[in-house]
């Protein structure tokens, strides 16, 4: 099964801080999209890389039959167990154990920019239903330094990492979807929301981030204490968030 190391690595240990941290995706963009793709009671969906099950428990609420295709052992455990309803694989979704025309949408949050664009679209394509939805969803961060003082410091540790650890695999994904001339143009919506965290959430939420979670261990300890005394004292943060929502059909 292969993921690319800088996305397994660090699963095992990462499940639950992922849980416990990362923001889910705002409502709103939920409801846009299944309106948008004629999502109902009587679709069948598949989520991509769904992690602990963020946005598939968010699905559960709008599709009548769910898949969950998940290369983590550890996050499957825990989407298992957070959406029973749900049929969870073990899987990539450059390789998808699944039969053609089996589905009427394929989401994936915060996962897409890790995928091989090319295998992962053509596979999409191969299992959504003639004129079936695709949806990707991002939870971007709009943090501001009036409402959060300790933000100048926090940037100053962690923007610097984020620039060393490149580009993700499917950084241009947009550009290398529509070279595959499998989908029609993307289109896009943007929804506010807000993410409550007191500040050992924070830290946890860092942990989080592939780019954290994959440095050597003890220079990540070191990023994390770091961390930590910058947040220390700030007690429950509300987070402001914006959730990009793209949205594109099989051809």
């Amino acid at each position: 099964m292969a993921v690319d190391p800088r996305a397994a690595s660090g699963f095992g240990s990462g499940a639950d801080g992922y849980e416990r941290a990362r923001p889910a995706y705002a409502p709103a963009a939920i409801a846009h999209l299944a309106r948008g793709l004629a999502i109902g009671r009587d679709s069948r969906v598949l989520d991509l890389a769904a992690g602990t099950g963020k946005l598939t428990r968010a699905l559960a609420g709008v599709a009548g039959q769910l898949v969950a295709v998940e290369p983590s052992s550890a996050m499957l455990e825990r989407l298992r167990a957070n959406v029973p309803g749900a049929t969870a694989l073990r899987a990539t979704a450059e390789a998808l154990p699944l039969p053609d025309d089996t589905f009427d949408a394929v989401f994936a949050g915060e996962a897409f920019h890790w995928f091989d664009t090319e295998r992962a679209g053509r596979e999409i394509a191969r299992v959504l239903r003639p004129g079936g939805g695709l949806a990707l969803l991002w939870n971007r961060a709009r943090w501001d330094a009036g409402e959060l003082p300790w933000l100048e410091r926090f940037d100053a540790l962690v923007r610097p990492l984020r620039r060393e650890a490149g580009e993700f695999p499917g950084e241009h994904w947009q550009t290398d979807l529509d070279a595959l001339g499998l989908f029609a143009p993307v289109a896009r919506a943007d929804f506010d929301h807000v993410h409550r965290l007191d500040s050992a959430g924070i830290v946890a939420l860092v942990g989080s981030w592939r780019w954290i979670d994959n440095l050597p261990e003890p220079r990540r300890r070191a990023v994390l204490a770091e961390v930590a005394a910058i947040v220390d004292g700030q007690g429950e943060l509300a987070l402001r968030y914006v959730t990009e929502a793209f949205w594109t059909s099989a051809r």
